[in-house]
Protein backbone atom coordinates (compact mmCIF):
# COMPACT_ATOMS: atom_id res chain seq x y z
CA UNK A 1 0.00 0.00 0.00
CA UNK A 2 1.34 3.45 -0.95
CA UNK A 3 0.20 6.48 1.01
CA UNK A 4 1.14 9.91 -0.33
CA UNK A 5 1.19 12.46 2.50
CA UNK A 6 2.83 15.21 0.45
CA UNK A 7 -0.41 17.16 0.25
CA UNK A 8 -1.61 16.36 3.75
CA UNK A 9 -2.14 19.08 6.32
CA UNK A 10 -0.75 18.29 9.77
CA UNK A 11 -3.24 20.51 11.51
CA UNK A 12 -6.60 21.74 10.27
CA UNK A 13 -9.12 19.36 8.74
CA UNK A 14 -9.99 19.41 5.06
CA UNK A 15 -11.59 16.59 3.08
CA UNK A 16 -9.30 17.34 0.15
CA UNK A 17 -6.16 17.50 2.30
CA UNK A 18 -6.74 15.46 5.47
CA UNK A 19 -5.48 16.16 8.96
CA UNK A 20 -2.53 13.72 9.35
CA UNK A 21 -3.17 12.48 12.94
CA UNK A 22 -6.89 12.11 12.23
CA UNK A 23 -6.28 10.31 8.95
CA UNK A 24 -3.91 7.92 10.71
CA UNK A 25 -6.35 7.21 13.56
CA UNK A 26 -9.52 6.75 11.52
CA UNK A 27 -8.22 5.44 8.21
CA UNK A 28 -11.24 4.35 6.20
CA UNK A 29 -13.43 4.00 9.30
CA UNK A 30 -16.20 6.21 10.63
CA UNK A 31 -15.23 9.86 11.06
CA UNK A 32 -17.51 12.72 12.11
CA UNK A 33 -16.61 16.39 12.44
CA UNK A 34 -18.22 19.19 14.46
CA UNK A 35 -17.17 22.82 14.01
CA UNK A 36 -17.89 25.98 16.01
CA UNK A 37 -16.76 29.54 15.26
CA UNK A 38 -15.91 32.15 17.87
CA UNK A 39 -13.01 33.71 19.76
CA UNK A 40 -10.99 31.37 22.00
CA UNK A 41 -8.41 31.60 24.77
CA UNK A 42 -5.66 29.38 23.36
CA UNK A 43 -3.23 30.08 26.21
CA UNK A 44 -5.63 28.71 28.79
CA UNK A 45 -6.41 25.71 26.58
CA UNK A 46 -2.72 24.75 26.56
CA UNK A 47 -2.33 25.35 30.31
CA UNK A 48 -5.35 23.20 31.21
CA UNK A 49 -4.72 20.44 28.65
CA UNK A 50 -0.93 20.27 28.37
CA UNK A 51 -0.88 16.47 28.71
CA UNK A 52 -3.17 16.01 25.71
CA UNK A 53 -1.54 18.58 23.40
CA UNK A 54 -0.61 16.58 20.29
CA UNK A 55 0.31 19.18 17.64
CA UNK A 56 0.96 22.91 17.92
CA UNK A 57 2.18 25.98 16.06
CA UNK A 58 3.44 29.00 17.97
CA UNK A 59 4.25 32.43 16.55
CA UNK A 60 7.06 34.58 17.89
CA UNK A 61 7.41 38.29 17.26
CA UNK A 62 10.43 39.76 15.52
CA UNK A 63 13.83 39.22 17.16
CA UNK A 64 14.34 42.99 17.06
CA UNK A 65 11.39 43.55 19.40
CA UNK A 66 12.36 44.68 22.91
CA UNK A 67 9.68 42.50 24.48
CA UNK A 68 9.08 39.51 22.14
CA UNK A 69 5.56 38.10 22.26
CA UNK A 70 4.58 34.46 21.92
CA UNK A 71 1.23 33.52 20.47
CA UNK A 72 -0.37 30.12 19.93
CA UNK A 73 -1.67 29.75 16.38
CA UNK A 74 -2.83 26.14 15.81
CA UNK A 75 -3.48 23.49 18.46
CA UNK A 76 -4.48 19.83 18.20
CA UNK A 77 -5.44 17.85 21.32
CA UNK A 78 -5.83 14.07 21.46
CA UNK A 79 -8.21 12.68 24.10
CA UNK A 80 -8.32 9.07 22.96
CA UNK A 81 -7.54 6.77 20.05
CA UNK A 82 -10.36 8.37 18.04
CA UNK A 83 -11.04 11.68 19.78
CA UNK A 84 -9.27 14.82 18.54
CA UNK A 85 -9.93 18.51 18.93
CA UNK A 86 -8.35 21.23 16.76
CA UNK A 87 -8.41 24.91 17.81
CA UNK A 88 -7.22 28.24 16.49
CA UNK A 89 -8.25 31.77 17.45
CA UNK A 90 -11.42 31.65 15.35
CA UNK A 91 -12.78 28.09 15.54
CA UNK A 92 -12.88 24.76 17.36
CA UNK A 93 -13.22 21.48 15.46
CA UNK A 94 -13.96 18.10 17.01
CA UNK A 95 -13.19 14.70 15.38
CA UNK A 96 -14.77 11.49 16.67
CA UNK A 97 -16.31 8.19 15.60
CA UNK A 98 -19.88 9.49 16.11
CA UNK A 99 -21.54 12.90 15.64
CA UNK A 100 -22.54 12.96 19.32
CA UNK A 101 -18.97 12.42 20.53
CA UNK A 102 -17.62 15.10 18.15
CA UNK A 103 -20.21 17.58 19.40
CA UNK A 104 -19.42 16.80 23.05
CA UNK A 105 -15.75 17.58 22.48
CA UNK A 106 -16.58 20.91 20.90
CA UNK A 107 -19.25 21.85 23.46
CA UNK A 108 -16.91 21.20 26.37
CA UNK A 109 -14.28 23.59 24.98
CA UNK A 110 -16.67 26.29 23.78
CA UNK A 111 -18.18 26.65 27.25
CA UNK A 112 -14.83 26.79 29.03
CA UNK A 113 -12.50 28.70 26.70
CA UNK A 114 -14.65 31.27 24.91
CA UNK A 115 -13.12 34.73 25.22
CA UNK A 116 -15.45 37.31 26.76
CA UNK A 117 -16.78 39.79 24.25
CA UNK A 118 -15.05 43.12 24.98
CA UNK A 119 -17.30 45.93 26.09
CA UNK A 120 -17.84 48.14 23.08
CA UNK A 121 -19.68 51.34 22.38
CA UNK A 122 -22.78 51.58 20.27
CA UNK A 123 -20.86 51.52 17.00
CA UNK A 124 -21.10 48.79 14.40
CA UNK A 125 -18.92 45.76 13.72
CA UNK A 126 -17.42 44.27 10.59
CA UNK A 127 -15.44 41.11 9.90
CA UNK A 128 -12.18 41.36 8.02
CA UNK A 129 -11.79 38.38 5.68
CA UNK A 130 -8.21 37.08 5.69
CA UNK A 131 -6.27 34.39 3.85
CA UNK A 132 -4.18 32.35 6.27
CA UNK A 133 -2.28 30.00 3.98
CA UNK A 134 -5.00 27.86 2.42
CA UNK A 135 -7.60 28.80 5.05
CA UNK A 136 -10.11 31.64 4.97
CA UNK A 137 -10.62 33.32 8.34
CA UNK A 138 -12.31 36.40 9.78
CA UNK A 139 -11.14 38.99 12.29
CA UNK A 140 -13.75 41.01 14.16
CA UNK A 141 -13.35 44.80 14.11
CA UNK A 142 -15.51 46.99 16.38
CA UNK A 143 -16.28 50.62 15.57
CA UNK A 144 -16.74 53.44 18.04
CA UNK A 145 -20.06 55.13 18.74
CA UNK A 146 -19.05 58.35 16.96
CA UNK A 147 -19.23 56.52 13.62
CA UNK A 148 -23.05 56.43 13.89
CA UNK A 149 -24.57 59.73 12.76
CA UNK A 150 -27.83 61.28 13.87
CA UNK A 151 -30.24 62.22 11.04
CA UNK A 152 -29.34 65.92 11.22
CA UNK A 153 -25.62 65.08 11.16
CA UNK A 154 -26.12 62.83 8.12
CA UNK A 155 -27.62 65.76 6.23
CA UNK A 156 -24.73 68.01 7.27
CA UNK A 157 -22.15 65.51 6.03
CA UNK A 158 -23.80 64.57 2.74
CA UNK A 159 -26.00 67.48 1.76
CA UNK A 160 -29.66 68.07 1.06
CA UNK A 161 -31.69 64.94 0.30
CA UNK A 162 -29.13 62.53 1.77
CA UNK A 163 -31.47 61.54 4.62
CA UNK A 164 -34.24 60.49 2.24
CA UNK A 165 -31.78 58.57 0.05
CA UNK A 166 -30.31 56.81 3.09
CA UNK A 167 -33.74 55.77 4.34
CA UNK A 168 -34.63 54.30 0.93
CA UNK A 169 -31.29 52.48 0.66
CA UNK A 170 -31.70 50.89 4.12
CA UNK A 171 -35.16 49.68 3.13
CA UNK A 172 -33.73 47.98 0.04
CA UNK A 173 -30.97 46.33 2.08
CA UNK A 174 -33.60 44.95 4.43
CA UNK A 175 -35.93 43.77 1.66
CA UNK A 176 -33.41 42.25 -0.78
CA UNK A 177 -31.44 39.08 0.01
CA UNK A 178 -28.82 39.65 -2.70
CA UNK A 179 -27.67 42.27 -5.17
CA UNK A 180 -24.98 44.84 -5.92
CA UNK A 181 -24.57 48.47 -4.84
CA UNK A 182 -21.92 50.82 -6.21
CA UNK A 183 -20.68 53.91 -4.36
CA UNK A 184 -18.84 56.17 -6.78
CA UNK A 185 -16.76 59.16 -5.78
CA UNK A 186 -13.30 60.64 -5.62
CA UNK A 187 -11.14 59.89 -2.55
CA UNK A 188 -12.24 61.83 0.53
CA UNK A 189 -15.90 62.25 -0.44
CA UNK A 190 -17.17 60.08 2.44
CA UNK A 191 -17.86 56.63 1.00
CA UNK A 192 -16.10 54.75 3.80
CA UNK A 193 -17.40 57.20 6.42
CA UNK A 194 -20.95 56.39 5.33
CA UNK A 195 -20.29 52.64 5.38
CA UNK A 196 -19.20 52.88 9.03
CA UNK A 197 -22.48 54.62 9.82
CA UNK A 198 -24.42 51.94 7.92
CA UNK A 199 -22.71 49.17 9.91
CA UNK A 200 -23.80 50.79 13.15
CA UNK A 201 -27.38 51.36 12.08
CA UNK A 202 -27.88 47.81 10.75
CA UNK A 203 -25.80 45.89 13.31
CA UNK A 204 -28.81 44.00 14.68
CA UNK A 205 -30.05 42.69 11.33
CA UNK A 206 -26.97 42.58 9.09
CA UNK A 207 -23.48 41.09 9.29
CA UNK A 208 -20.81 43.03 7.40
CA UNK A 209 -17.67 41.51 5.86
CA UNK A 210 -14.73 43.45 4.42
CA UNK A 211 -12.36 42.15 1.74
CA UNK A 212 -9.16 44.24 1.33
CA UNK A 213 -8.07 45.21 -2.16
CA UNK A 214 -4.90 43.13 -1.79
CA UNK A 215 -6.91 39.91 -1.32
CA UNK A 216 -9.66 40.55 -3.90
CA UNK A 217 -8.59 37.36 -5.69
CA UNK A 218 -10.24 35.39 -2.89
CA UNK A 219 -13.56 35.98 -4.68
CA UNK A 220 -12.69 33.41 -7.36
CA UNK A 221 -11.35 30.70 -5.03
CA UNK A 222 -13.43 27.48 -5.20
CA UNK A 223 -13.50 27.12 -1.39
CA UNK A 224 -14.93 30.64 -1.00
CA UNK A 225 -18.40 29.16 -1.47
CA UNK A 226 -17.71 26.70 1.35
CA UNK A 227 -16.65 29.58 3.58
CA UNK A 228 -19.96 31.36 3.00
CA UNK A 229 -21.89 28.15 3.55
CA UNK A 230 -20.27 27.81 6.99
CA UNK A 231 -20.95 31.46 7.82
CA UNK A 232 -24.58 31.11 6.77
CA UNK A 233 -25.03 27.99 8.91
CA UNK A 234 -23.73 29.80 12.02
CA UNK A 235 -25.46 33.15 11.40
CA UNK A 236 -28.67 32.14 9.66
CA UNK A 237 -30.64 35.04 11.20
CA UNK A 238 -28.45 37.72 9.63
CA UNK A 239 -28.39 39.39 6.23
CA UNK A 240 -24.83 39.27 4.84
CA UNK A 241 -23.20 42.35 3.29
CA UNK A 242 -19.77 42.16 1.64
CA UNK A 243 -17.76 45.39 1.32
CA UNK A 244 -15.26 45.67 -1.56
CA UNK A 245 -13.44 48.98 -1.11
CA UNK A 246 -11.53 50.64 -3.98
CA UNK A 247 -12.70 47.84 -6.25
CA UNK A 248 -12.24 49.71 -9.56
CA UNK A 249 -10.02 47.01 -11.08
CA UNK A 250 -12.41 44.21 -10.13
CA UNK A 251 -15.39 45.96 -11.78
CA UNK A 252 -13.81 47.26 -14.97
CA UNK A 253 -14.89 45.85 -18.33
CA UNK A 254 -13.67 42.27 -18.41
CA UNK A 255 -10.15 41.67 -19.63
CA UNK A 256 -7.43 39.11 -19.17
CA UNK A 257 -6.40 40.63 -15.82
CA UNK A 258 -9.80 40.79 -14.08
CA UNK A 259 -12.09 38.32 -15.84
CA UNK A 260 -12.30 35.94 -12.88
CA UNK A 261 -13.07 38.69 -10.38
CA UNK A 262 -15.84 40.24 -12.50
CA UNK A 263 -17.39 36.81 -13.09
CA UNK A 264 -17.23 36.05 -9.36
CA UNK A 265 -19.03 39.30 -8.48
CA UNK A 266 -21.67 38.58 -11.13
CA UNK A 267 -22.28 35.10 -9.74
CA UNK A 268 -22.33 36.21 -6.11
CA UNK A 269 -24.70 39.13 -6.68
CA UNK A 270 -27.23 37.50 -9.01
CA UNK A 271 -28.31 34.13 -10.40
CA UNK A 272 -28.78 30.75 -8.75
CA UNK A 273 -25.57 30.93 -6.72
CA UNK A 274 -26.71 34.27 -5.27
CA UNK A 275 -30.06 32.69 -4.36
CA UNK A 276 -28.16 30.08 -2.34
CA UNK A 277 -25.53 32.32 -0.69
CA UNK A 278 -27.79 35.39 -0.22
CA UNK A 279 -25.07 38.03 -0.26
CA UNK A 280 -25.41 41.76 -0.76
CA UNK A 281 -22.26 43.35 -2.18
CA UNK A 282 -21.31 47.01 -1.80
CA UNK A 283 -18.41 48.22 -3.95
CA UNK A 284 -16.71 51.60 -3.65
CA UNK A 285 -14.98 52.98 -6.73
CA UNK A 286 -13.01 56.11 -7.64
CA UNK A 287 -13.53 55.77 -11.39
CA UNK A 288 -16.70 56.51 -13.33
CA UNK A 289 -19.40 53.87 -13.83
CA UNK A 290 -18.87 54.45 -17.55
CA UNK A 291 -15.79 52.24 -17.14
CA UNK A 292 -17.66 49.48 -15.28
CA UNK A 293 -18.55 46.19 -16.95
CA UNK A 294 -22.10 46.69 -18.27
CA UNK A 295 -23.30 43.31 -16.94
CA UNK A 296 -22.82 44.57 -13.37
CA UNK A 297 -25.18 47.49 -14.01
CA UNK A 298 -28.08 45.37 -15.22
CA UNK A 299 -31.45 46.31 -13.65
CA UNK A 300 -32.44 43.67 -11.11
CA UNK A 301 -28.84 43.05 -10.10
CA UNK A 302 -28.00 46.65 -9.17
CA UNK A 303 -29.63 47.73 -5.90
CA UNK A 304 -28.12 51.20 -5.86
CA UNK A 305 -25.66 53.46 -7.63
CA UNK A 306 -24.77 56.46 -5.50
CA UNK A 307 -22.38 59.25 -6.50
CA UNK A 308 -20.63 60.82 -3.51
CA UNK A 309 -19.74 64.32 -4.60
CA UNK A 310 -17.98 67.32 -3.14
CA UNK A 311 -19.93 69.72 -0.90
CA UNK A 312 -20.63 73.18 -2.25
CA UNK A 313 -19.30 76.08 -0.18
CA UNK A 314 -22.57 76.68 1.68
CA UNK A 315 -22.92 73.03 2.72
CA UNK A 316 -19.22 72.74 3.56
CA UNK A 317 -19.40 75.89 5.71
CA UNK A 318 -22.35 74.55 7.72
CA UNK A 319 -20.52 71.30 8.39
CA UNK A 320 -17.27 73.08 9.27
CA UNK A 321 -19.06 75.35 11.75
CA UNK A 322 -20.65 72.33 13.44
CA UNK A 323 -17.12 70.93 13.86
CA UNK A 324 -15.73 74.21 15.18
CA UNK A 325 -13.63 74.85 12.09
CA UNK A 326 -13.32 77.61 9.51
CA UNK A 327 -12.70 77.10 5.82
CA UNK A 328 -9.95 79.21 4.26
CA UNK A 329 -11.61 80.12 0.99
CA UNK A 330 -14.93 80.03 -0.89
CA UNK A 331 -14.91 76.87 -3.02
CA UNK A 332 -16.29 73.36 -2.93
CA UNK A 333 -14.81 70.83 -0.48
CA UNK A 334 -14.60 67.11 0.00
CA UNK A 335 -15.66 65.69 3.34
CA UNK A 336 -12.02 64.93 4.20
CA UNK A 337 -10.99 68.51 3.47
CA UNK A 338 -13.70 69.89 5.76
CA UNK A 339 -12.54 67.63 8.60
CA UNK A 340 -8.95 68.73 7.97
CA UNK A 341 -10.02 72.36 7.96
CA UNK A 342 -8.24 73.08 4.70
CA UNK A 343 -8.35 72.32 1.00
CA UNK A 344 -6.02 69.80 -0.53
CA UNK A 345 -3.08 71.52 -2.09
CA UNK A 346 -2.85 71.19 -5.82
CA UNK A 347 0.49 69.75 -6.86
CA UNK A 348 1.84 71.24 -10.08
CA UNK A 349 4.07 68.95 -12.08
CA UNK A 350 6.44 70.09 -14.81
CA UNK A 351 5.56 69.07 -18.33
CA UNK A 352 7.87 66.43 -19.72
CA UNK A 353 8.08 65.79 -23.42
CA UNK A 354 9.53 66.96 -26.68
CA UNK A 355 9.21 70.50 -27.97
CA UNK A 356 7.87 70.80 -31.46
Amino acid sequence: MICDLAEANAFVEEYRKPHVPVMSAFGGGRLHVCRFYGSWDLDRMVTDNADTLFRSIRKLSSKEAKDPTREWDDLTFRFGSQAFLYADKDRIIGFAATPVEAEKLVTKFTRKYRKPVPATSNGGTFYLIQQDGENIKTKEVSLSSDTVLKPEALALHYGTGSGEWHHGFVEKLCERTNGLSIFEGRPGTGKTFYLRHLMGELKESHRFYFIPTSTMGILSRPDFIGFWTDQRWHHSNKIFVVILEDSDAALMTRGSDNREQVSAILNLSDGMLADFLRLQIICTINCSTADIDSALLRPGRLICHRIFGRLDYTQATRLAESLGRKLPQARDYSLAEVFAGQATEQITRPNIGFAV
